[in-house]
């Protein structure tokens, strides 16, 4: 038996075929295009997320080589936010708006007044940003009024695919925590809050727990058998957690890629009075994940290497991995990168700041600085970020036992345990490093009855392949570092530094 995975990104798509112990049989990845009416604006072709897992399906299927009647169940899990307008027969009306669109500004504000941010945080865990799905449905309704009326269902990601394997209008708790209109607290819609938005809860999708039978294939369009199972899934963050393990209190996990998530396990609604960290539902039903978005951080070295690394790249051209010898040069940096400090906000600070103003800053900089030493400063300016948070999840409750870390950032062993030596807490990897995918196949194994639950279904998938465990006296070093860091930060953002900066720079710009 098999099961499989079906992983929506925001940049393109993958098709995993796990077995039962959790290892990875054949997968398939297809990109697909972002359009751009406006630098600010983001949006995709529905039919294209059809099309694109149509040939991963295919694709990874035949690189298997096993029969498409021995895969029992599959999940899909999903880039989250993201949402796009069908008529009843399931046609998108219009191009999905993308998680990554800011168009919504004027609906946020209206939003903010009408309804206020605390009513919105304590009812949906979410403060009030254009990321999330509730701006974009009324920006339809405001300004595609016709689009909006003829609307049957907005979709995200994952439900416009079960739609059309299984033909059903259904959506999970975790990625109906992302929308802003789904209370937390009760696990269903606020008809209070979609009421005072003017938005009509019709058109929104079923709600169902992640790992749930949804029903057998209906389409022929696909290469699946048409007996497989097709179970709810989850958000790809809420998928990354379960895929690494996070099924019990005190376990936090980290995803490094361009930006980095991190998630802990909640066994109830936790709320910020500070709302510096949200909250939403997890992939196991009736759990919720604390929850805390650091904009740049993996971007951050990318930046670098694109900017300095050129001898870096060169050498890559050889076969090796950039990173691979980035890393390898900032591990020659003494630990403080030779008395060099990054504040990695490159694009605004996200959690635990909100600060859209904030800029990234080098702070210490001398003549007798090397490439190494900026590498290195990199590196660990990202690590006091996810420290800030692990900071406010302390002050909420939370103790973490260990963090467990995924994304492309965790292949770096010399990152992993500078992590373990700025928090001071264990840092795991586990061998599957696609743990969003993972996470799907849980929910797949789950939901086909193979495993007795979601929590279990991971124990037996989730496979620890290295710890890296804290050096006490670089702990030390790196807590004083942290706080001057901290310091500077705040000196900038409570003198109105990074606003003056900004105001400054668009007279210029003008």
């Amino acid at each position: 038996m098999y099961i499989a995975a079906l992983d929506l990104g925001t940049t393109g798509c993958r098709t995993f075929i796990f077995n039962l112990v959790g290892d990875v049989i054949a997968s398939d990845y297809q990109e697909w295009e972002s359009f751009y009416p406006t630098p600010s604006h983001v949006e995709q072709d529905a039919n294209s997320w059809w099309d694109s897992i149509k040939k991963t399906i295919e694709a990874a299927i035949k690189k298997s080589g096993i029969d498409k009647s021995e895969i029992v169940s599959l999940s899909v899990t999903n880039q989250r936010e993201t949402i796009v307008p069908v008529d009843r027969e399931g046609n998108p009306l219009h191009n999905a708006l993308v998680w990554q669109d800011r168009r919504t500004t004027d609906q946020v504000e209206f939003i903010k007044n009408k309804i206020g941010a605390d009513k919105v945080y304590k009812t949906t865990g979410l403060t009030i940003d254009p990321y999330f799905s509730a701006t974009k449905i009324l920006w339809f309704k405001d300004k595609k009024p016709n689009i909006y009326n003829n609307t049957h269902k907005f979709l995200l990601v994952s439900d416009f695919i079960i739609y059309k394997l299984t033909g059903r209008f259904v959506s999970d708790h975790s990625n109906l925590s992302r929308t802003m209109l789904f209370d937390i607290n009760n696990l269903k819609y606020s008809e209070e809050i979609a009421s005072e938005m003017g938005l009509d809860l019709d058109k929104m999708p079923e709600p169902v727990e992640s790992g749930v039978d949804i029903g057998e294939i209906i389409t022929e369009e696909t290469d699946f058998d048409k007996k497989t199972l097709v179970v709810s899934g989850a958000g790809d963050q809420q998928s990354a957690a379960l895929g690494v393990g996070v099924v019990s209190p005190g376990e936090i996990k980290c995803t490094t890629g361009t930006g980095s998530f991190i998630l802990a396990y909640l066994s109830a609604p936790k709320f910020d009075p500070e709302k510096r960290v949200l909250c939403s539902c997890h992939a196991i039903p009736g759990v919720w994940v604390q929850e805390a978005s650091i904009f740049t951080s993996g971007a951050v070295l990318r930046w670098f290497r694109d900017q300095i690394g050129q001898p870096e790249c060169m050498a890559a051209a050889e076969g090796q991995d950039p990173y691979d010898i980035i890393t390898a040069e900032a591990e020659k940096s003494p630990i403080g990168a030779n008395g060099l400090m990054l504040i990695p906000h490159l694009i605004g600070a996200g959690a635990p700041h909100w600060n859209p103003f904030a800029k990234g800053i080098l702070f210490g900089l001398s003549l007798g600085h090397q490439r190494r030493d900026l590498y290195r400063a990199v590196l660990e300016g990202v690590a006091f970020e996810v420290k800030k948070n692990i900071q406010v999840f302390k002050e909420l409750g939370i103790e973490p036992k260990e963090l467990l870390l995924t994304g492309g950032g965790s292949r770096s062993d010399f990152w992993n345990q500078i992590y373990a030596d700025v928090l001071g807490i264990t840092c795991v990897r586990n061998v599957i490093e696609e743990a969003t995918s993972l996470g799907a196949a849980i929910l797949a194994a789950s939901g086909a009855g193979i495993f007795p639950d979601v929590a279990k279904a991971a124990e037996n998938l989730c496979k620890v392949d290295k710890k890296w465990v804290p050096n006490e006296n670089n702990y030390k070093i790196y807590d004083q570092i942290y706080q001057f860091s901290y310091n500077v930060y705040n000196l900038l953002k409570s003198n109105n530094i990074y606003k003056q900066f900004n105001d400054l720079n668009q007279i210029k710009d003008s």
